[in-house]
């Protein structure tokens, strides 16, 4: 027995350790590519080892003035729309896990799932024919909206297991000393959820800070987003891989800091969201 578990725990462990290579191995090889020279980069076979190192990829693209925008209009839009999105979020989640049972209440929460799923091609040309009627199109506000629009059901969802697992016990006694429905909310409830809140904003700003099609359509050349820029890369005669590979190293940095920072807010709030009612 004690053979066959070790030999179950070398198997699972080999099993993750391969999953992770092969999880990583994209990043490690996209780093590798940002640091290659034109002719490396599409040497065959490929080299890993022995090329020679350059950081002219990143040093032309810091020189261009239209990089450094583009990646601060993606900043701000997934920020911007990220606030939005756990804001009015967090208000529908919590009017749900509050709200008294009904007969439509379980086909609400699963159309909140399908509506994310649903692919966001079928809603582009609507919007897009909305937008230009209104005089909306190539804005920042547009794309803020459009974008906390399409994840707003997905972050109703995750959240609102998150409140139900508050004991309403703690917001009777804030009511009983006379604290009104917003007070509580704020008050009581928001801390206390603040792990729910921070895993849906990091998995928010993911689908927001990669999103390619609202862009490519929605916006504008003053609009553009890092996603958009780096498809720029490919052109029907050649493929930048050095400058492409640069710019996607460059568009995973901020990501990883956001998430390295909430390590514990989010792996606590991956928790607290697995107990339902």
């Amino acid at each position: 027995m004690r053979r066959r578990s070790v030999l179950a725990d070398l198997v699972t462990y080999a099993i993750l350790i391969v999953s992770v290579l092969c999880a990583l191995f994209p990043i490690y090889w996209t780093l590798l590519t940002s640091l290659k020279t034109r002719r490396d980069s599409f040497a065959v076979p490929p080299k890993f080892f022995g090329f020679d190192v350059t950081f002219d990829n990143y040093t032309k693209l810091f020189a261009d003035p239209k990089f450094l925008r583009v990646y601060a209009n993606t900043i701000l839009v997934t920020l911007q729309s990220t606030l939005l999105v756990v804001i009015v979020g967090s208000l529908a989640a919590y009017a749900l896990a509050r709200s008294p049972r009904f007969a439509g209440r379980r086909p609400l929460e699963v159309s909140l799932i399908l509506l994310r799923a649903m692919p966001a091609v079928v809603l582009i040309v609507p919007l897009y024919e909305l937008a230009a009627r209104f005089g909306l199109l190539g804005k920042m506000p547009t794309l803020v909206i459009v974008y906390a629009v399409f994840a707003l059901p997905f972050a109703i969802w995750i959240m609102t297991p998150f409140f139900i697992s508050i004991p309403t016990e703690l917001e009777e006694s804030a009511q009983i000393d006379g604290a009104s429905r917003f007070q509580i909310f704020t008050r009581v409830v928001l801390p206390l959820a603040t792990p729910g809140l921070a895993a849906t904003a990091i998995f928010v700003a993911l689908l927001e800070w990669n999103e390619f099609l609202v862009p490519v359509v929605l916006g504008s050349e003053k609009t553009k987003t890092l996603p958009v820029l780096i498809s720029g890369f490919i052109s029907a005669r050649t493929l930048d891989w050095g400058p492409m590979a640069a710019a996607s190293s460059l568009a995973i940095i901020p990501i990883v800091i956001v998430t390295v920072l909430v390590q514990r807010r989010l792996i606590s709030g991956l928790s607290a969201g697995a107990l339902k009612d």
